[in-house]
């Protein structure tokens, strides 16, 4: 049976700005910048080189240990008494001769970002940092979620196959307060700031001009789609535009879902394909890598995210804790496949039903559950 939860679209401020978000989440905004872009710089090299995979001692691997370090060290500069539920830790860097070596390689990637962008030698103090202090940095999100007090979630590069490949991925970052996701911001480096037309099925990798987007959002004030590569934070908010997902599509006739890349683990084409195909969903699916997915709903690209992993696999907290707040900051609605609402607070690991569905208003949300509930019949 499928249990409906009571979430609603969000009751947002309209007057607010991303200005008015508080200080923390400000914070979070310059932590995603930086380490968005380390991961662009990153990746531009890794194409180079033709380097695709994430062995203990890639550029991938460096790059991710590299962008928590960054974030880490940024949010405890801001707000030290926040703790931070993160996926990686410093273990492996501490253990031996090879990850020495790969902890330099972090610790430059860390302190050439931190010296070549704009404003962020106040994050460590103007001075380079230790590879002590990166791996203490890195180690920071040992943390386990709390159902008290504020709790940073991070994934530093969400979307590594997306990341290897060229295409799209994001640093995402949301804040918990009491058990509940109040903020979210995501930095997707490659997707496109214009609108995605209905005509094309998988998201291309943006022009470097173009700069990318970062969305953010905080409860009660909506969701904010700016800029993500300017260094000036002031002319990042003034060119902030306010998200709103497509609540006046209330059925399948007029949506558009968004799905995993073609060779995600997480993706089963068929049965979205059967659903679409159920619901009266005629425009083929948006396949694009990462939680840029919830961008995309959230800005109204896409009504639907659709998300069936195999039934082995766990969802981790910090894979949709800030895309969840991006798109029920938006107006959207988001729940596991069995309508069941998401708890980011039980653990590092997410327990859902059957998957995960994001939509764009709360009576397509319920079209797609009882479609769920029907496959079960």
């Amino acid at each position: 049976t499928t249990t409906t939860t009571t979430t609603t679209r969000a009751s947002s401020s309209s007057s607010a700005s991303i200005a008015d978000f508080p200080e923390e989440m400000r914070a979070a905004c310059e932590a995603v910048r930086l380490a968005s872009a380390l991961c662009a710089s990153t990746q531009d090299a890794l194409l180079r080189t033709d380097a695709t995979s994430k062995s203990d001692d890639s550029p991938v691997t460096a790059a991710d240990f590299a962008a928590q370090a960054i974030v880490s060290v940024v949010l405890a500069a801001t707000c030290p008494s926040i703790a931070l539920v993160a996926e990686e830790t410093a273990d492996a860097l501490r253990a031996d001769a090879d990850g020495a070596r790969l902890l330099a390689r972090v610790t430059h990637l860390v302190n050439e970002t931190l010296r070549g962008e704009a404003g962020a030698s106040c994050a460590c103090g103007g001075g380079a940092l230790t590879a002590n202090a990166v791996a203490d940095a890195i180690d920071r999100g040992a943390a386990a979620p709390s159902r008290r007090g504020d709790v940073w979630i991070l994934d530093p590069i969400d979307g590594t196959k997306g990341f290897v490949n060229g295409r799209q991925y994001a640093v995402a970052l949301a804040l918990m307060r009491d058990g509940e996701i109040v903020g979210g911001v995501l930095g997707c480096p490659n997707l496109p700031r214009r609108a995605i037309p209905r005509t094309e099925t998988k998201i291309q990798t943006c022009d470097r001009g173009d700069g990318g987007v970062m969305f953010a959002a905080f409860k009660g004030l909506g969701c904010f789609a700016m800029p993500l590569r300017d260094a000036d934070a002031a002319v990042r908010y003034d060119a902030a535009t306010r998200c709103a997902t497509n609540g006046d599509v209330v059925d399948g006739a007029g949506a558009r879902y968004a799905e995993s890349w073609g060779d995600s683990i997480v993706a089963d084409h068929a049965r979205t394909n059967a659903l679409a195909s159920s619901l009266g969903i005629t425009t083929a699916g948006l396949q694009t890598d990462s939680m840029a997915k919830y961008g995309v709903v959230a800005r109204g690209d896409a009504e639907l995210y659709l998300r069936f992993p195999p039934a082995a696999y766990r969802e981790k907290v910090w894979d949709h804790a800030a895309g969840y707040a991006v798109v029920v900051e938006a107006g959207g609605v988001m729940t596991d496949a069995g309508g069941n609402a998401l708890d980011f607070a039980s653990g590092r690991f997410l327990d859902v039903e059957k998957g995960i569905v994001a939509s764009a208003s709360p009576e397509l949300h319920a079209k797609v559950l009882a479609a769920l509930a029907a496959e079960d019949e």
